[in-house]
């Protein structure tokens, strides 16, 4: 038997909605939440394979122990809480960490010991075993001066803002543990993160399987596109050890201006073929599928950028297909959906300026047709020929205001 990566030390269920635990195994499964002797919720089934215990929901509380049994196989996760969790998706300005953006150093230096937890699924194309063994070391970690670092900006900020008002204005607030499911990967179109057969079932998403089908015939042979892929390969990691560098000498360095010392920039984009990292559906498949189907309260989301230069037109489409996938695997048909609309980022006058408003105007869209779908307006976020801003705590805080006044009825 062997449990997904997200049932570790330190984790949160989310409260009043059904516990589910997954993974693979060949027999009955088990599982339990205990406190002390007493059983506080269990449930079983019989597995041949993957398999999804689920058990009846429970209100903040914890820590409780969690214990899976196959036979004589048993696993035991320490420290469970039940409380609010949240998953944050979408590309690099989600994935951006705390670390990184404004004022970080006093952030991260005097950041107190929290009830905030978060982990973060690791980055995976293809679920082999180089990704089983980065799921075996990802871990839950509690939110402090020393682990929040490398937490998503965003993430931190949201969590802290809703973590902090229901602390104070809910009845059952006091004491609760709020956890964040980082999932994201810098440079992804809309269409890494849903299936292909989702991709099918509209001519948009259509559109972005024929781009890569195209792209994909464009070499002539498979010797071909593995060089062009070790080349991207040594040069991002080239680029990866010159910001080291500089990180080494200040770790607060915001992603423009260690870009700014560096002076040579990272390679970018990288080739297109069979084995691309950001092909359709990679990501879905070897990412977002590790935690399906865990509970959540809500999703935020960031991301729109790496679609300004294909099908910016039907951006609201593939997003609204990527949407219902989710909520039906995640099993809440009202799942709610908070998301940034893109900042200012291009320069006027250019073709990358009018599609960018173009996925903009998509976005809103996106809000006005798609049921519990919420839009927030970071215009005053970007910054002119930055794609990374460094402000991360605008939009933290505005998706948090979104989600007490939408979702917890603020």
């Amino acid at each position: 038997m062997k449990l997904n990566g997200i049932f570790k030390d330190d984790m949160v269920f989310q409260r009043d909605r059904q516990i589910r635990v997954f993974g693979v195994a060949s027999g009955d499964v088990r599982a339990c939440l205990k406190s002390g002797e007493d059983v506080v919720a269990e449930g079983a089934v019989a597995a041949d394979g993957e398999f999804v215990v689920c058990m009846d929901a429970l209100p903040a509380g914890g820590p409780y122990v969690l214990e899976v049994a196959c036979g004589s196989d048993v696993v035991t996760v320490n420290r469970v809480y039940i409380g609010e969790v949240w998953l944050a998706g979408g590309q690099s300005n989600m994935e951006y960490p705390l670390g990184r953006a404004d004022n970080a150093r006093e952030v991260v230096t005097n950041c107190p010991e929290t009830r905030m937890h978060f982990y973060n699924v690791p980055v995976a194309d293809t679920f082999d075993e180089k990704a089983a063994a980065a799921e075996d070391a990802a871990l839950w970690k509690v939110v402090n001066a020393d682990t929040c670092y490398d937490m998503s900006g965003v993430g931190f900020f949201f969590a802290r803002k809703v973590s902090e008002y229901l602390e104070t204005h809910d009845e059952a607030g006091k004491g609760l543990h709020f956890g964040i499911v980082g999932c994201y990967l810098g440079g992804t179109s809309v269409s890494s993160w849903q299936s292909v057969e989702s991709l099918k079932k509209t001519s948009a998403g259509v559109m972005y399987l024929d781009d890569f089908k195209r792209e994909c015939e464009k070499w002539t042979s498979d010797e071909e596109y593995q060089a062009a892929e070790d080349k991207f390969f040594n040069e991002t990691m080239e680029y990866v050890a010159r910001v080291d560098k500089v990180l080494a000498d200040d770790r607060f360095l915001t992603y423009l201006q260690a870009d700014q010392l560096v002076v040579q920039g990272g390679p970018w984009p990288p080739p297109v073929g069979p084995r691309s990292q950001r092909r359709p559906g990679a990501l879905f498949e070897a990412m977002l599928m590790r935690i399906v189907p865990f509970a959540f309260r809500g999703v935020i989301f960031y991301q729109g950028e790496e679609d300004v230069g294909k099908h910016p037109d039907v951006y609201s489409v593939v997003f609204g297909s990527m949407i219902d996938e989710w909520r039906k695997l995640f099993r809440d048909d009202h799942l709610p959906f908070l998301f940034c609309q893109l900042p200012v980022f291009p320069e006027e006058g250019s073709q990358d300026y009018i599609d960018w408003g173009v996925v903009q105007a998509q976005q809103a869209v996106a809000a006005k047709t798609i049921p519990d779908t919420y839009m927030i307006e970071i215009m005053e976020c970007g910054e002119i020929n930055n794609v990374h801003p460094s402000d991360k705590k605008t939009p933290g805080e505005r998706l948090a205001s979104v989600a007490l006044k939408e979702v917890y009825g603020a």
